[in-house]
């Protein structure tokens, strides 16, 4: 029974061993893995996520010249189709929020009622004001006419009464004149509140119809066939419901040319100097992963900006497809590979495999027969993944792609001046 125990113990202790060394020198393996040299053609790319447009697009707008006649700055949208909707022309698109201008209505509805109380009152008042004085006018006239007869009839009186009769004859005339100068004054005023009066009112029921009709203009609709495509606004966010549109920016949304599509797509800015017009660029369709488009770089932004996803500055860079596929649609995510320069000649190494000190000198760890050195190595330019290497390494040397443990304090073979 000892001797079985005994056995049994000596077996765990040996099983014990052999499982920490296979650990112990698998996580070396790990740590010296080898990698040959490469050499043959390399490429400097710069790989950056987009999104597909159309080249050209017809604008579905809200009614711009509406904004400025109703003194509207911006207004939200209330209603918008899903995005994707095939349409025709004159189809519903969508309905811009009309409470401002339901209170504008309102409000120039009253001031109509308003003018109108006040044009009705005044011919009113100045029916009442012209009969009163076309009444004066008519007792002047009487006055003058009994003037006439009693003068007439004086011719027998004495000089001194005949003369009481003129005087009072020529008073009555004067003051019949008066009142006619009064009476034309007064008509040729009333006629010109009423005509102000009137113009004013016109006014306000033409502005009244205005904003009636630019509320019905509200509700916005295709101007031909397509597929709804939402507007990116300044900060690159669709609009939608809840989002504003202004007279200085009226794009409900889109319908796109699907004839020519483009990939919209940011570069950072610390491989935007690599980005040139004309350079060739392969797009890869998220939604078509067997398919790849060649594209060609169009334009490049000057000012870059901070995107939302993105911690630097990024610049967008437009890439027209040369060829084009019935299932591609607008918004569709792409992978934009950019070829940024070809040498059909160099030797490079990953980029893991290269170290570097504070003075700025790199370096590799190399497998020289049975030792390892650490090789200072000039290196020339880089993509993704890899770096060239145009002193310091061979086409047959292998580095290692981290650092050896047993390299770490190993001195620095420099390149030869």
């Amino acid at each position: 029974m000892n001797h079985k125990n005994v056995y049994i113990a000596t077996s765990s202790v040996i099983a014990l061993f052999l499982i920490a060394t296979w650990l112990v020198s698998d996580k070396e393996g790990e740590q010296d893995i080898l990698v040959p040299v490469r050499s043959g053609k390399f490429e400097v790319l710069v790989v950056a996520n987009g999104e597909l447009e159309a080249q050209n697009s017809l604008k579905i707008t809200a009614p711009e010249d509406a904004f400025r006649s109703a003194k509207v700055f911006q207004v939200k949208i209330a209603d918008l189709v899903p995005e994707g909707t095939l349409v025709k022309k004159g189809d519903y698109v969508a309905t811009l929020d009309k409470m401002e201008m339901s209170e504008k209505l309102r409000l120039a509805e009253a001031e109509v009622s308003k003018l109108r109380s006040q044009f009705t009152q005044s011919r009113l008042d100045t029916s009442l004001m012209l009969r009163t004085e076309r009444n004066e006018l008519m007792n002047w006239s009487y006055l003058v006419k009994e003037k006439e007869a009693a003068l007439k009839a004086s011719q027998f009186e004495a000089p001194a009464q005949v003369r009481q009769i003129q005087v009072e004859l020529e008073k009555a005339k004067r003051s019949y004149q008066q009142a006619q100068e009064t009476y034309r004054i007064k008509q040729q005023q009333a006629i010109a509140k009423i005509s102000e009066t009137s113009q004013t009112l016109g006014q306000e029921e033409y502005k009244y119809q205005e904003i009636k009709r630019l509320s019905e203009s509200f509700v916005v609709n295709a101007p031909a066939d397509g597929l709804v495509i939402y507007q990116r606004d300044w900060n690159g966010q669709k609009k939608s419901v809840g989002s504003f549109v202004s007279a200085w920016d009226a794009v409900v949304a889109t319908l796109p040319d699907m004839q020519a599509m483009v990939s919209r797509t940011y570069v950072n800015e610390i491989d935007i100097s690599k980005i040139k017009v004309g350079q060739i660029v392969k797009v890869k369709v998220d939604a078509l992963p067997q398919n790849f488009f060649e594209g060609e770089v169009t334009s490049i932004s000057n000012i870059g900006e901070q995107r939302p996803e993105s911690q630097v500055k990024v610049f967008e860079v437009k890439v027209k497809l040369k060829n084009t596929h019935p299932a591609l649609k607008p918004t569709m995510t792409t992978s934009n590979i950019i070829t940024c320069e070809a040498m059909n000649s160099a030797i490079f190494i990953p980029l893991d495999c290269l170290h570097n000190e504070q003075d700025n000198i790199n370096y590799v760890y190399v497998k020289k027969a049975n030792s390892i050195v650490r090789q200072e190595v000039k290196v020339g330019k880089s993509n993704e993944n890899e770096i060239i290497i145009l002193d310091g390494l061979q086409k047959n040397d292998a580095v290692y792609l981290s650092i050896p443990e047993k390299a770490k304090s190993s001195p620095l073979k420099k390149l030869s001046k």
